[in-house]
């Protein structure tokens, strides 16, 4: 073999080595990309959804490097963190509400123990000694029957009849408040049409899944349909909406097969409307917030909001718990570097959260309070913000953070989305997050784990209108079943021009 010859293999077999080991490399990068996607999961299955940290956790996470780390390199210093109060659990058995309804039951010793065992005197009463014991009365199906009398003229000229109070529709089976009841057990307590049958059943009377599901569909068309167009007028009157969405599956009713949907959440405060699309695009938010321009809009960095950003010349502000829960998500699968990152981003939900206290100790006016938060928020929140800033960078140039990992993507996430991170610092009426929105369309995940899937988009329509007008009443810690009994006997004689008395939020301050 000559030298040439030999050269030449031995470079092919260094081309063959470099490209087992750059295909090694590639695998192993892939590998732990799976596991760290295979962790995430069973932290979603299996433990706390709350993405907060206790400090006295990360104080463990730090000792641990710390002890890890090379004696050169200092960690870095950490301003005093807040103590944590711990909570004292509550001592003895609450008592029963004042509110709620007694009936006395009286019981006496009987006369022949009323003899002294000592003495042979009868005794004297001297006191009672009262015990509370709850009850409960399970629902129950009452019949109304209204029994009017019939008058005639003896000349045959006229009857009279006493007038029927209104129904909801002509020749009504039942009152407002079976229609109400079934609202609110639906979409409220999360119960499968089928479900509330075989309850409805037990009580010895049967009220079919097809007659349910007409009465639902009816109050959507007298009383949701109208309040909730109201409301949305009310919701794009104000300067700033939050916005999210969750998936929910629907039955086609072509050919029966399962179709992803979404259900969006748009509000502010306890104000809130929700809207189902049949997909995810950018139509959805396009369609509700058509003519709404010029104000900010609160989201996590979904792009399908980008174009009715664009359209509508909105500001959009980002979300701090979406933030926070892709550096938890970090940290589950080992990346521990990340805990410089989260310490500060959990920095500021504490000085958010000691402005809210401090707000509701001294009764702070609303002037007050946004003069309090654009000062606070610009004093310290800038201070935390530039530190998580000059971390980011500083991760993202090290050659150890790979772009698909949940590191790299949190960072990724953190790059992106600075910008509308940061909005808050200049408006006062801006949250950090976007909780209020999430916790909203808590009620539609609840009820997704019970009734699984919409029969229909009409139903998935339909559910979405009625999900609005009881996750409202429940934010505004009102009765739903009340709300709506009153507003199905009212709507029906309300002209358009005053139903803005009806949305919850009106009938609450009412």
């Amino acid at each position: 073999m000559t030298s040439a010859t030999l050269e030449a293999t031995v470079q092919a077999k260094d081309a063959e080595i470099a490209a087992l080991r750059a295909a090694l490399a590639k695998l192993e990068r892939e590998n732990k990309r799976l596991a760290d996607e295979l962790t995430v999961l069973l932290n979603r299955l299996f433990r706390k959804k709350s993405e907060r940290l206790d400090p006295a956790q990360l104080r463990l996470l730090i000792e641990e490097l710390t002890a890890s780390a090379p004696a050169e390199t200092p960690p870095a210093a950490e301003p005093p963190s807040v103590p944590v109060k711990a909570h004292r659990r509550g001592h003895g058995r609450a008592a029963f509400p004042p509110h709620l309804p007694r009936e006395t039951v009286e019981l006496d010793v009987a006369p022949e123990e009323r003899i002294c065992p000592d003495c042979g005197q009868e005794m004297q009463a001297f006191g009672v000694e009262t015990t509370e014991r709850g009850h409960i009365i399970p629902a129950r199906m009452i019949v109304k029957q209204y029994v009017r009398k019939k008058y005639a003229c003896p000349g045959g000229h006229a009857v009279r009849t006493a007038t029927l109070p209104p129904s909801l529709i002509e020749k009504c089976k039942y009152e407002p408040s079976v229609y109400a009841h079934l609202v609110v057990a639906k979409y409220g307590d999360h119960l499968p049409l089928h479900r509330l049958s075989g309850i409805y059943k037990r009580q010895g009377f049967a009220l079919p899944k097809s007659t349910m599901w007409e009465m639902l569909r009816r109050v959507d068309e007298i009383v949701a349909a109208p309040i909730l167009r109201q409301m949305r007028r009310e919701l794009l009157a104000e300067p700033l909406l939050q916005a999210d969405e969750t998936p929910v599956i629907v039955q086609l009713e072509d050919d029966r097969k399962s179709h992803k949907g979404y259900i969006w959440c748009y509000g502010v405060g306890k104000r809130r409307v929700f809207q189902f699309t049949l997909t995810r695009e950018r139509d959805g938010p396009r369609q509700f917030l058509s003519g709404w321009r010029g104000h900010t809009l609160q989201t996590d960095g979904y792009s399908g909001y980008d174009e009715v950003t664009r359209v509508n010349e909105l500001v959009r502000a980002g979300c701090w718990s979406h933030a926070r829960r892709k550096l938890k998500e970090a940290l589950d699968t080992g990346a521990r570097e990340v805990i410089d990152l989260i310490r500060p981003v959990q920095r500021l939900f504490r000085i958010e959260r000691a402005l809210h206290r401090r707000a509701e100790a001294q009764g702070l006016s609303p002037e007050a309070w946004r003069e309090l938060r654009i000062d606070v928020r610009r004093r310290l929140s800038t201070r935390v913000l530039t530190r998580i800033r000059t971390r980011v960078d500083a991760l993202c140039e090290e050659r150890s953070t790979l772009p698909k990992s949940k590191l790299g993507q949190a960072l990724t996430y953190l790059d992106n989305q600075w910008t509308p991170l940061t909005r808050f610092l200049n408006d006062p009426a801006l949250e950090i997050h976007n909780n209020d929105s999430e916790r909203a369309l808590r009620h539609v995940v609840t009820g997704r784990k019970n009734w699984l899937f919409f029969g229909s988009p009409d139903g998935a329509r339909v559910g979405a209108n009625l999900f609005s007008l009881v996750a409202t009443c429940k934010a505004l810690e009102i009765n739903p079943q009340a709300y709506l009994e009153d507003v199905l006997q009212r709507v029906d004689h309300t002209p358009a021009s005053r139903i803005a008395e009806l949305t919850p939020w009106a009938w609450a301050a009412q």
